[in-house]
């Protein structure tokens, strides 16, 4: 197909989108050497354009507040930053429909129903690109549709959030509070001003979903993958966890147990020896093990206007080299049902309490963990002035998540807790 030009359209004017047109614009020349033709920019749907800066765009670029002319506009390709549900779905499946070329980054309406997306864009010859929609300017898509296809991928396990990995991170430096170093995350632009998407483990747990239907072929929801935020992590737990040698990350882990899928999303203790406890700040990382490969690290910015927007025009270039039949797309083979073990999987765990100190309290929970049969690893108690409410943790060997769980209802309800126990995972491996 000869054509003369790529016709862009662009909805969203935010951070991204604004970041998607100034790239389009500046690199241009570069871009069109990439495709073989012009990349043009034609339209962009803003509700609320009239109050942004646009003196920068082209005046031949109409921009628009209604739906309706934005959708009747003659492209090639259209790119959906809009985030959310509508209209972002409507401007997505209709131009599916249309055969048309799709870029998102909507990690949000993926996650629930990328089998549903996939599918009609194959049955409308059309294109869906998304690599924005996981870790930002980190081309793991890329990587698992295309570079790592010839090998069986065992384990996806990673940092997925970088407002969480800043506070983690800055927790365990300064020794603060949650809610100071939220307050200086929000500061600084980090975290939003209603943070509970990220710090709930729910932005993680939609994109370990994507990368489980790309990893394994397995269309998880969501709402299908054990989820635990950071909130209840207090600054003796860092304390506790530089003692055991460890960093506390929060992780979006999938892993094949014979012909199922055990997947969570929790903060865990992870050993300073792992590459994953050594990621800090703001970025990402995304550790990927193959049964020939072993394992590699994808690690960088995950969010911000030009990370994210390398990554959306990245998939722009690829939908204009498709345009013009130089590239195919190949929508990845996903299993019409999938089973996720919620679980099943054994860990090392941490187990932090806080108690009026008495004796016999490590004997009651010593107790408990041999009538579930979990092997005590160890007993850490820093020095403490106040014995009135005395944190202390204890550590146990590998244990079936779900037997350490009850266990651990039994030990939250004895009557020497001064405040909630907590239990995380520890990654050694």
């Amino acid at each position: 197909m000869i054509l003369s030009e790529i016709r862009i359209a662009l909805a969203g004017l935010g951070t991204v989108g604004t970041a998607v047109a100034r790239l389009l614009q500046e690199d241009a020349q570069r871009l069109q050497q990439e495709t073989g033709v012009p990349l043009r920019l034609t339209v962009i749907f803003d509700r609320s354009y009239w109050r942004k800066e646009t003196g920068w765009l082209p005046p031949e670029i109409r921009l628009t507040d209604s739906l309706d002319e934005f959708l009747r506009h003659p492209v090639d390709i259209v790119v959906e930053l809009i985030g959310g549900i509508e209209p972002a779905e409507y401007i997505i499946t209709t131009a599916l429909r249309e055969g048309k070329a799709v870029v998102t980054a909507n990690k949000f309406l993926l996650a629930q129903a990328i089998h549903r997306y996939l599918t009609l864009a194959a049955e409308h010859r059309a294109y869906l690109g998304f690599e924005a929609a996981v870790a930002g300017g980190i081309p793991i898509i890329r990587a698992l549709r295309h570079s790592l296809c010839a090998d069986h991928i065992v384990r996806v396990r990673g940092i997925l959030n970088g407002t969480c990995n800043f506070i983690l991170s800055e927790m365990a430096a300064s020794g603060r509070r949650y809610d100071e170093v939220l307050a200086e995350a929000q500061r600084r632009g980090y975290a939003e001003a209603d943070p509970t998407l990220d710090v709930s483990g729910r932005d993680t747990a939609d994109k370990l979903a994507l990368l489980c239907a790309l990893a394994f072929g397995r269309p998880l929801t969501p709402e299908q993958i054990p989820t635990t935020g950071i909130t209840s992590l207090t600054p003796v737990d860092f304390l506790y966890a530089q003692r055991l040698d460890c960093a506390i990350k929060l992780l979006g882990v999938a892993e094949r147990c014979d012909a199922q899928l055990a997947v969570r999303v929790s903060p865990f203790l992870v050993h300073k020896r792992l590459t994953l406890a050594a990621v800090s700040g703001a970025l990402n990382a995304v550790e990927v093990t193959g049964a020939r490969l072993g394992s590699i690290l994808f690690s960088g910015l995950g969010a911000g206007g030009n990370p994210t927007a390398v990554s959306v025009v990245a998939d722009i270039v690829n939908a204009a080299l498709w345009k013009q039949n130089k590239g195919l797309f190949h929508p990845p083979l996903l299993l019409p049902v999938a089973e996720a073990r919620e679980a099943d999987e054994s860990y090392p765990f941490y187990i932090r309490l806080t108690v009026s100190d008495r004796p016999g309290i490590i004997a009651a929970v010593a107790t408990i963990l041999a009538s579930w049969q979990i092997s005590l690893d160890a007993v850490v108690q820093e020095p403490w002035q106040d014995r009135t409410h005395l944190p202390f943790v204890v550590t146990v060997e590998p244990t079936p998540f779900t037997t350490m769980e009850r266990a651990f209802a039994e030990l939250s309800a004895l009557d020497f807790n001064t405040s909630p126990p907590l239990l995380l995972p520890i990654l050694s491996e």
